[in-house]
């Protein structure tokens, strides 16, 4: 899997296990032993170091409830645009301590090359996925069948993790993209009551095609150019 490294960041230090040779970085945002709730994250850091380390390209892996019954848990969902509705998360390295003025633009917050090449490996790998809005709640608790019924309106799953990394990561001109596992259906969506052991069941369902997916990445990423513009979007959202 890679040395352990631990990286010294402005924000804090974080792990990551680094294979030097094939140029990946693997970082485990919930800690090796998944002890890290996702309230509790130093979002900060873990897309600092990721800075530091000379990363070009993230890929995301989160997992998710499905808002919608046609989503089915055991597949996958790439985000193409997000809603959040945390509450105690920094989401910015521009809190105008250092004089500067930053507005990111989001409009396309998730890389488009990144997107694309999921497509082609979840289409090669005949893969059922499904596209759309990723809503982020703040957790750790699981939502009520009430919030589930509202965000129903706006997204199409609802997750803990992908807020605030993909801003931070544009913030910082990385090319950031996101491959959800869908583990269960939300509160009230399904008739039976919903159980952390049912999410990791799933989980553990889909783990070889998950690691089919990260290595056929590594591969393609490996193997194209960048030509999108995420590189930009600070040069583009600073005032001056």
């Amino acid at each position: 899997m890679g040395k352990e490294e631990v990286i010294n960041t402005r924000y804090g230090k974080v792990k990551v296990l680094i294979d030097r040779k094939d140029g990946v970085v693997l970082l485990f945002r919930h800690g090796l032993n998944h002890s890290i709730p996702p309230h509790r994250i130093n979002y900060r850091a873990n897309i600092y170091a990721l800075k530091i380390l000379g990363v070009e390209r993230i890929l995301s892996i989160n997992s998710v409830g499905s808002l919608k019954e046609h989503i089915k848990p055991g597949t996958f969902f790439i985000p193409q645009d997000f809603m959040e509705f945390t509450k105690n998360r920094i989401s910015t390295y521009y809190d105008g301590e250092d004089g500067k003025v930053v507005h990111i633009d989001l409009s396309e917050p998730y890389c488009p090359e990144i997107v694309d090449i999921l497509r082609e490996i979840l289409n090669k790998r005949d893969y059922q996925y499904s596209e759309g809005v990723y809503i982020c709640t703040e957790g750790p608790r699981f939502e009520t069948k009430s919030e589930i019924r509202f965000y129903r309106t706006l997204g199409d799953v609802v997750g803990m993790t992908g807020y605030p990394e993909v801003v931070l990561a544009k913030e910082l001109g990385l090319c950031y993209a996101s491959l959800c596992t869908v583990t269960n259906y939300a509160a009230g969506i399904s008739k039976s009551k919903l159980t952390v052991g049912e999410v990791f069941e799933i989980i553990k369902k889909v783990e070889k095609k998950l690691v089919n997916i990260v290595e056929d990445f590594i591969e393609y990423s490996s193997s194209r150019e960048k030509n999108c513009q995420c590189s930009m979007a600070l040069e583009y959202g600073t005032v001056k």
